[in-house]
C-alpha cells in the first residue's frame, strides 16, 4: 500500500530552485542527496529537485528545456494572502502570468524560475 506521496520537478540549477522554493514559497529545506538532487518540504508534501541539463531527454523523444512550459500537471499552494506570495515570486525569479480575485477566492497562475508551472490559491 502506498505510504507517502512526492513530487519531482527537474531542474537546471539545484541552488536557484531550493532557494526559490524555500524563500519565495515557504518550503522547508529536508535533505540533499547528492550534487543534482535535493529535497523541501510543505504541509506534508516532499518536493524533489532533480538537476538535469537543458538538451537532454525529457521524455519520449521530448528534449528538457527551462523556458516557461505548460503542463497538465502542476502544484496548487494555497496561501492565506495571495499579493505578498506574488511579490515574493518575483523577487526570486519566478514569473506570475495573472492573478484573478474573487470575493470567495483567488488564483494566480506563476511559474519558478525553470518554466514549471504553480498556481497560488485563497480559498
Amino acid at each position: 500500500m502506498i505510504q507517502t506521496v512526492s513530487v519531482s520537478i527537474d531542474v537546471s540549477n539545484i541552488a536557484i530552485a531550493t532557494d526559490f522554493y524555500l524563500q519565495a514559497l515557504g518550503c522547508v529545506f529536508k535533505t540533499k542527496y547528492s550534487e543534482s538532487w535535493a529535497v523541501v518540504s510543505i504541509a506534508g508534501v516532499d518536493i524533489h529537485f532533480l538537476e538535469k541539463d537543458a538538451g537532454t531527454i525529457a521524455g519520449g523523444e521530448q528534449k528538457r528545456h527551462y523556458e516557461r512550459h505548460w503542463t497538465p500537471v502542476h502544484l496548487d499552494f494555497g496561501v492565506e494572502n495571495v499579493e505578498p506570495v506574488l511579490a515574493l515570486v518575483k523577487e526570486f525569479g519566478g514569473s506570475v502570468e495573472n492573478f484573478i480575485t474573487g470575493d470567495t477566492a483567488d488564483i494566480a497562475h506563476c511559474a519558478d524560475p525553470f518554466g514549471n508551472g504553480f498556481c497560488l490559491i485563497r480559498e
